[in-house]
């Protein structure tokens, strides 16, 4: 199968059918395994800050006036920074994955092309993984 790209209207590499199939689940499982990975590390994140609440809540109200507890504007940026930005991650990842599926769902509907059209982005991906599959193998 020849891959094409899209913007450069040229033969990227040529692959056979089966293992550029392969190459593609092997990219989706690796995405959703990121996803995994980024809403463990936001759970975590919910769970320190949650383990920080109730420790605060259980001092005494003397000790809660000693105890220094960060500006709302410092629990703000952190939420950004470990919750918000990761689920933004996400969304892209998602995205990625549908696009895969339309790929594989492309490949499935013609079986019998010889070609396919992706784009940029998307070929440097597959090159990625495949370069990583190769060495995997060794």
């Amino acid at each position: 199968m020849d891959v094409i790209d899209e913007l450069y209207q040229r033969v990227a590499f040529q692959i056979p059918t089966e293992e550029f199939i392969h190459i593609i689940q092997l990219l989706v499982r690796k995405k959703q395994d990121d996803i995994d990975y980024i809403k463990n590390k936001i759970a975590q994140y919910e769970q320190k800050r949650r383990k920080e609440e109730a420790m605060y809540q259980s001092l005494s109200p003397i000790r809660k006036l000693f105890t220094g507890r960060p500006p709302s504007h410092h629990t703000a940026v952190e939420y950004m920074v470990y919750v918000k930005e990761p689920f933004k991650k996400i969304e892209v990842i998602k995205r990625e994955i549908r696009e895969l599926a339309r790929v594989l769902k492309r490949i499935e509907d013609n079986p019998d092309s010889d070609e396919i059209m992706l784009s940029t982005h998307l070929i440097n991906q597959l090159t990625q993984q495949e370069r990583e599959d190769q060495i995997d193998e060794r």
